[in-house]
């Protein structure tokens, strides 16, 4: 970052370790990053991903339109995921589920050790390592296999370059490739530009203030036309350029709280404080977590403004912009984690930086020297501890909460997050149908659209809604929320929503937790004389995830000769 007294006084020595310190540090701190993504699969769209990325690979052409749902066929899809889809794909052809956990745990490695890297000569790696600790538990709360794992690597990358920009002006021509990659595997590159906008501003109020650095404002500026630029370098142009802010209008206003309803990861800390109240913050760790890293970044941005006497513009607004995006979206945790961690570290070099200036001997340590070397004993051994116990809940496969949260050492899918039975059930049927499914929100449309949609069968499937908010209409996600209301009392109304243009209506599959939860809905099915059973998931009383049952026409099911279920498994289990 930018010191602004470093051009009145001789080069300060570095602060960092030597090599071997530095990484006897820093190696056991990546190894529990690391270990801390190594846990199951357990998000429902990493299938429809999958899928995505094998037709890409297969046809060797880029969707443009809608594939994989009945209710709005054909309709315009700009999949701006498509490269993060080949990159899964092919990982998951070749390695498994295995191979999606150690990328994703990789990647995540790499993404600590760009923002670690951004102050190695100007902090201790024991001091490094201190103000990441918080950060990097924040971060480990939710880290899935998905395009944003990506977003969050490339995003590091942009922190890494415009912190060490004003000594290596070179390093922003790095920023225009970043681009390139960023678009073509997710959304949130429009990040980079609010990010080389806020350091560009920076830049430019020095420039106007104190007529200093106008070369690497030219080059900055330059820079960020280019990257801007980059952003029209994806399959769909312009469209695709400018989707992040179509994808944000439709998320906000009046149609937040919708979303809200349909995926728990839109929701803020302010619907949090709505719901419980302010005291229900002392009871959430992770909210607590939340608010008590943003103080100490607030507070040691203050400090750094007042010791250096200078307004960070800059580090405010990654403070305000990341903040913001905290308070609304609990999903993007990991992002507030990444900045504010970074934001703490540049802090607090730059205060150390003031200080060593302010000293008559430059090379003077910032630190007594009684108690430095016993820091650097001291987070070896927490880091080697902490490093020890990660290991063993990895020979243990221990769970956070038996039977809900995800083994957080493990390899392999997580049952019974996807039902891949009950889907390849489907996939077996030999006729082309349209499918209702409603498991796990619409967690389980996606583990279908990988087992049955196919382009070349004439048996291949299409659901009625699945997790693409860029490719499902807000009208079909309500009437998808409505319909087991409208199975349990209004079934022709139901059924009006349900049937496809052929007038032929789909496959039910509804979740036995849901039938369970609404015995009105299951007795619904069961008086209904057109719809009939034809599957039941076996499950234990005390499972947490009971699976799902299906329900097609008597006509369908005649046709197709599929024996009728019983339901009287659900009905001992109400």
């Amino acid at each position: 970052m930018d010191h602004d007294n470093s051009q009145k006084a001789m080069p300060l020595p570095s602060l960092s370790d030597s090599r071997f310190r530095w990484w006897a540090l820093v190696l056991p701190f990546l190894t529990i990053v690391f270990l801390f993504g190594c846990y199951g699969l357990v998000n429902g769209d990493i299938w429809w991903h999958l899928k995505t990325g094998e037709l890409i690979l297969e046809t060797q052409q880029i969707p443009t339109e809608n594939l994989f749902t009945y209710t709005n066929p054909e309709s315009s899809w700009i999949d701006l995921h498509w490269g993060f889809q080949c990159f899964v794909a092919l990982l998951y052809t070749y390695f498994g589920a295995f191979g999606l956990v150690v990328a994703k745990s990789l990647v995540a490695a790499a993404t600590f050790l760009l923002l670690l890297l951004t102050v190695r000569n100007s902090l201790p790696a024991w001091f490094i390592v201190l103000c990441w600790a918080p950060f990097l538990s924040i971060f480990a709360g939710r880290y899935h296999v998905r395009p944003e794992m990506l977003s969050m690597l490339l995003m590091a990358c942009t922190l890494f370059v415009l912190h060490n920009s004003d000594r290596r002006p070179s390093l922003l021509w790095l920023l225009i490739p970043i681009q390139i990659v960023w678009v073509n595997v997710q959304g949130l590159f429009i990040l980079q530009h609010l990010l080389v906008g806020a350091y560009l501003l920076e830049q430019l109020l020095t420039f106007l203030f104190e007529r200093r650095k106008a070369q690497l404002l030219r080059r900055l500026s330059l820079a960020f036309i280019l990257s801007t630029m980059a952003s029209f370098i994806n399959p769909y142009g312009l469209q695709g350029a400018l989707f992040p802010l179509e994808l944000m209008g439709k998320m906000s206003g009046e149609l937040r709280v919708f979303f809200q309803s349909l995926a728990g990861e839109t929701n803020g800390i302010s619907e949090y404080l709505n719901r419980y109240g302010l005291l229900a913050v002392t009871k959430d760790s992770t909210i607590l977590m939340l608010f008590g890293a943003a103080l100490v970044v607030v507070i040691s941005q203050i400090g750094s403004t007042l010791y250096r006497r200078k307004l960070d513009i800059y580090h405010w607004s990654l403070i305000g912009g990341f903040g913001y995006l905290a308070w609304q979206m609990n999903r993007n945790s990991n992002l507030f984690a990444l900045v504010y961690g970074y934001l703490l570290c540049s802090n607090m070099a730059n205060i150390v930086q003031a200080y060593r200036l302010e000293r008559s001997n430059s090379s003077a340590q910032p630190f007594p020297k009684q108690w430095y070397s016993f820091a650097q004993l001291a987070a070896f051994i927490i880091l080697i501890a902490t490093l020890s116990v990660t290991i063993n809940d990895a020979t243990t496969h221990g769970e956070q909460t038996p039977g809900q949260r995800p083994h957080r050492i493990y390899f392999t899918e997580q049952h019974p997050w996807y039902n891949h039975a009950a889907a390849q059930f489907i996939s077996d049927i030999p006729a082309p149908l349209n499918v209702y499914a409603r498991h796990l929100g619409t967690g389980f449309a996606g583990v279908v659209i990988y087992h049955c949609f196919d382009t070349v069968s004439e048996n291949g499937k299409r659901v009625y809604a699945d997790a693409r908010l860029e490719a499902n209409t807000v009208e079909v996600l309500k009437d998808f929320e409505s319909i087991p209301k409208l199975l349990e009392r209004d079934m022709p109304a139901a059924e009006t929503l349900l049937i496809d243009d052929q007038g032929q209506l789909p496959l039910l599959v509804l979740g036995n937790e849901l039938l369970l939860r609404r015995p009105a809905l299951l007795q619904s099915l069961i008086d209904s004389e057109r719809w009939q059973c034809i599957y039941i998931s076996e499950f234990y009383g005390q499972s947490w995830d009971r699976g799902v049952s299906m329900f097609m026409t008597a006509t369908k099911r005649t046709s197709l000769n599929l024996p009728r279920v019983s339901v009287e498994p659900l009905m001992r289990s109400r």
